[in-house]
């Protein structure tokens, strides 16, 4: 008789406990997916400005610095993995960066957004020789500037009122050019 009447306990413990252990265990699979995809941008950003300080992106900047008037910073933005053609190079090897094939294509963070900011003076990118020597905010410094954001989707529901569905993880990046 007492067996019979405890039948239904086990049930209704899963029942009550069920919803908690999925929501943990989707809690902790997005910040693992947070981490991973962290970490993706910041070694994308990293080959990005690696990049885009080389003597070999001289003509780039020139090119986007062309027509320019006094010191200025101009930013050129682009999307991983295609995009403007002008910063082509330094996306594609940003893509190459976290890509799980092999191709530009195949980038891990395909969709982000990626800007590069080079300093200008007076029509050409500022270099060693031509720079002020002041910080990588200031328009006549020698320094680029690399900024990827990527939008993670968060697959967490009850997270999304916190979060909302999705959050931009970015991560910038400077260093003095080489050229």
């Amino acid at each position: 008789m007492r067996r019979r009447e405890l039948s239904g306990q086990s049930l209704v413990e899963v029942a009550i406990s069920l919803p908690v252990i999925l929501l943990l265990a989707l809690g902790v699979t997005d910040l693992g997916r947070a981490f991973y995809y962290r970490e993706a941008v910041t070694n994308s950003t990293r080959q990005a400005l690696r990049v885009a300080v080389s003597p070999a992106q001289q003509t780039t900047a020139d090119a986007v610095c062309a027509g320019t008037g006094g010191a200025t910073a101009v930013t050129v933005t682009s999307s991983i993995p295609a995009g403007s053609a002008s910063i082509a190079t330094i996306t594609n090897n940003a893509a190459l960066e976290s890509s799980n094939n092999g191709a530009a294509a195949g980038s891990v963070i395909s969709g982000a957004t990626v800007r590069v900011t080079f300093h200008c003076l007076a029509g050409v990118a500022v270099t060693n020789a031509t720079s002020n020597g002041a910080g990588p905010l200031n328009a006549g410094s020698d320094s680029v500037t690399v900024s990827i954001t990527y939008n993670l989707s968060v697959i967490t529901p009850l997270l999304w009122p916190v979060t909302g569905a999705s959050f931009p993880i970015t991560v910038s990046s400077y260093q003095r050019s080489e050229y």
